[in-house]
């Protein structure tokens, strides 16, 4: 009966300093989520995803990302953005004023939208 007691002690200490344990197990994403930005003509635009299909074709080239900042921080600069790299090519849409296309240097697009939250 002793031996049961001890068994039993010591799952209770392991189970009690394994909750107190600091680290957390993650699903291997990075910790934190950041809407992509994109800030032209102090009008803030937001990520909706990769270009996929014909949904978006490019009108005029209007610029190129001359700031990129950490996912974290807010772009403030014209042609800044919190996940564009530097050098992406920005367009109008053909099809929605309110849509901007972003080349990246791989030639992937990505859709922006015009933020509804402005005022």
């Amino acid at each position: 009966m002793n031996r049961l007691w001890k068994t039993i002690v010591l799952i209770a200490a392991i189970l009690l300093l394994g909750a107190c344990s600091e680290q957390t197990f993650s699903n291997g994403e990075e910790p934190g989520s950041y809407a992509g930005i994109l800030i032209v003509e102090g009008e803030e635009y937001v990520w909706e995803g990769e270009l996929e299909g014909s949904e978006y074709s490019e009108s005029a080239r209007i610029g190129a990302i001359t700031q990129s900042t950490a996912p974290e921080v807010m772009p403030i600069a014209d042609f800044s953005s919190n996940f564009l790299a530097e050098g992406a090519e920005v367009y109008t849409s053909n099809e929605d004023p309110d849509v901007l296309l972003a080349k990246r240097q791989d030639g992937s697009w990505d859709v922006f939208r015009k933020s509804v939250e402005q005022e």
